[in-house]
């Protein structure tokens, strides 16, 4: 298939698309440039898919299965990503902000030159992340937890930071 015709299945029926995925999981799933936006996606599995240059303004995202997924110059803007896996995912020039990223798990990802402000970020799992020169500015980091998380020049002003955990975390000069 390509990329339009995946695009076709995927918004036709999200639990038809995820039980091809079951069945097809050597598939590489290439959906760069396509548009998602203001699509009810709720439980979508995006696993191992380029998700390059995608368009997901407004989507509802919960439960998705980002994991492993290539999310360079996606645009997550105002996206609910509430209860997400992101596991190992790729985030380059990826845009999150006003984005629900309340207990996702973004343990292990590359996160390089994000927009995350105004962020709600409330129990997020960033344990073992790598975060460089991202802009968390007004975000909420409530009950965050960023164990091991190496976070190096970020913007972090505005942000409300309460109850995090940065244990075991490297902090190079992060603005605060």
């Amino acid at each position: 298939m390509n990329n339009q015709e995946y695009w076709q299945n995927l918004i036709k029926n999200v639990e038809k698309w995820n039980q091809w995925r079951i069945y097809n999981d050597d598939v590489s799933i290439d959906l760069s440039g396509m548009s998602f936006s203001s699509y009810n996606l709720e439980g979508v599995n995006f696993s191992n898919c380029n998700l390059t240059d995608t368009n997901f303004i407004g989507a509802n995202l919960r439960f998705a299965d980002l994991s492993h997924a290539d999310l360079t110059r996606a645009n997550f803007i105002g996206v609910n990503l509430r209860l997400a896996n992101l596991r190992n995912a790729t985030l380059i020039n990826t845009l999150l902000h006003r984005s629900n990223l309340s207990e996702a798990n973004l343990n292990n990802i590359t996160m390089v030159e994000c927009d995350i402000s105004n962020a709600i970020l409330y129990e997020t799992e960033l344990g073992e992340a790598l975060i460089f020169k991202s802009n968390f500015s007004n975000a909420h980091l409530i009950n965050t937890h960023l164990i091991k998380a190496n976070l190096v020049l970020n913007n972090f002003e505005n942000a409300i930071i309460k109850n995090a955990d940065f244990r075991w975390s490297k902090n190079v000069k992060n603005n605060r």
